[in-house]
């Protein structure tokens, strides 16, 4: 599924917008759903994720962590409680990454887990529920009372489609899954007609870095704790029983801080800044950039940037090497949950 199109002169700040304030339509080329069915998916799961799977009911979901014993991470997803199997929608690249860590630990449970062939595409703004709901009037009060994680199916276009709503980047967003693409692509047509604005992958990285929302394998990897990740937050209960990790997670929040923060990072317009480049205070090295935005028109430049925690509060100035000179860039309010 693809919706480019001709990319006029200011296309790239009309799909910005449209990330901001409207509604973004873009293909979920960069997930995948991990399907987990049997008696035992709810307990075994249960003891697996950061976040309570055992709440949520049919047509409800949350979001969680996969970590390993040490309390670093495998993944981040959504999960979604169907009457018959738990979805969990992931990164594609994380999705035999992720099977591999549960399988390991299914001993005596009634616990199986498939890669379904799916195809979905995201709807993203603040906008993206009015889109919607005139896309699709006879579901809007449904729609309108899903809260988040929660998902619902429909049949249009002679297909059935899993429509759930997240927030994701810091906005509302929708995740549609079906089966066939053809129910798939009837509704994004419908949704093009109804005001949504079809985006490319680069106005989505920079609304990702705008919004400090970490990607995995970019921001973070198999070595990162989940506690340095703050747009991880939510994914984390410490209310819950056990899981995989739980040990660290607790020590570390009574401790009250990790040594290491993903920070946003920003500089001056016609500064360079460069992924793996290194960040300095002084004569000291303190972090490296993960994630660069493209530069946008009169647009300060935007970067993500693993710190040691001791320079990562709001306003700090740092310098980050580009080449045999350095560019001043400043640390902005470290990204939340959101």
């Amino acid at each position: 599924m693809s919706f480019a199109g001709t990319r006029g002169a200011s296309a790239l700040a009309r799909e910005l917008d449209a990330l901001h304030t409207g509604a973004a339509l873009s293909p979920l080329a960069d997930r995948a759903v991990l399907r987990a069915t049997g008696s035992d998916r709810v307990s075994f799961l249960q003891g697996m994720l950061s976040n309570d799977v055992l709440k949520p009911q049919v047509g409800q979901g949350t979001y969680a962590l996969l970590l390993t014993e040490q309390g670093r991470v495998v993944a981040d997803l959504v999960v979604l409680v169907l009457g018959d199997a738990i979805w969990l929608d992931l990164h594609a690249a994380s999705r035999e990454r992720v099977r591999e860590a549960l399988e390991r630990f299914v001993v005596a449970d009634d616990v199986e887990l498939d890669e379904p062939t799916l195809h979905g595409f995201a709807l993203r703004g603040a906008g993206s529920l009015d889109v919607l709901c005139r896309a699709l009037p006879e579901h809007a009060a449904a729609l309108g009372a899903l809260g988040e994680c929660a998902h619902l199916w429909i049949r249009d276009a002679g297909g059935a489609l899993l429509v759930a709503r997240l927030r994701e980047m810091g906005c509302d967003a929708f995740h549609v899954w079906a089966a066939e693409a053809g129910p798939a692509d009837a509704l994004a047509v419908r949704l093009l007609a109804t005001g949504a604005i079809p985006v490319e992958p680069e106005a989505v990285e920079i609304h990702r870095i705008e919004a400090g929302w970490a990607c995995e394998d970019v921001d973070y990897d198999a070595q990162t704790l989940a506690a340095e990740i703050p747009s991880l937050a939510r994914g984390v209960s410490y209310r819950k029983g056990c899981y995989l990790g739980q040990e660290v997670m607790e020590r570390i929040a009574a401790r009250g801080h990790v040594n290491w923060l993903l920070v946003r990072l920003s500089a001056e317009s016609g500064g360079v800044l460069a992924t793996g480049a290194i960040v300095r205070d002084g004569d000291g090295d303190v972090g490296r950039v993960t994630s660069v935005a493209p530069p946008a028109p009169g647009a300060p430049l935007r970067a993500l940037a693993r710190l040691r925690a001791s320079v990562a509060e709001s306003g700090r100035r740092l310098a980050v090497l580009d080449g045999d000179r350095l560019v001043t860039v400043e640390v902005a309010t470290t990204p939340v949950a959101s």
